[in-house]
């Protein structure tokens, strides 16, 4: 019976240990909300900025991808007007030195397409971590 007693008594000072470490810390739970709600508070008009400038960054993203949509439409009615000409001059001599110089013609219209392409998501790109690195400064600042 000895050690029942020993063991009672363990989780008895565990008990009342506990629920000392509870009332103890019930205030710091308190102020922990309070200042919880106050930067919740101070964080909200920092992310109405955020959401601002996501929708400006959007309209300045807007004519970038106007742009590539323009370029790829260009290199399309390109290689296709190439494709036409290839094809009314498929009854010449010189035929394979013709399509020859228009599948290189296509090769760099596209190739230019893409490089603006390439160009107007690197702008966008650009654009879209400046607005991020400006709004984690505010939000950090």
């Amino acid at each position: 019976m000895a050690l029942m007693d020993t063991l009672k008594g363990w989780f008895g000072k565990a008990k009342e240990q506990g629920a000392e470490l509870a009332e103890k810390a019930q205030p710091l739970m308190e102020k922990a909300k309070e200042q919880g709600a106050e930067l919740a508070e101070k964080a909200k008009p920092l992310m109405e900025k955020a959401k601002e400038q996501g929708s400006e960054l959007a309209e300045k993203a807007q004519p970038y991808v106007e742009k590539t949509k323009d370029f790829a439409q260009d290199a399309v009615e390109k290689t296709g007007a190439k494709i036409d000409e290839l094809r009314d001059k498929a009854g010449s001599s010189d035929t394979a030195s013709t399509a020859q110089s228009a599948v290189e013609d296509a090769k760099e219209t596209a190739a230019d397409a893409v490089g603006a392409a390439q160009d107007a998501v690197d702008d966008a790109s650009d654009a879209i971590d400046s607005a991020a690195e400006e709004a984690k400064d505010k939000l950090e600042g």
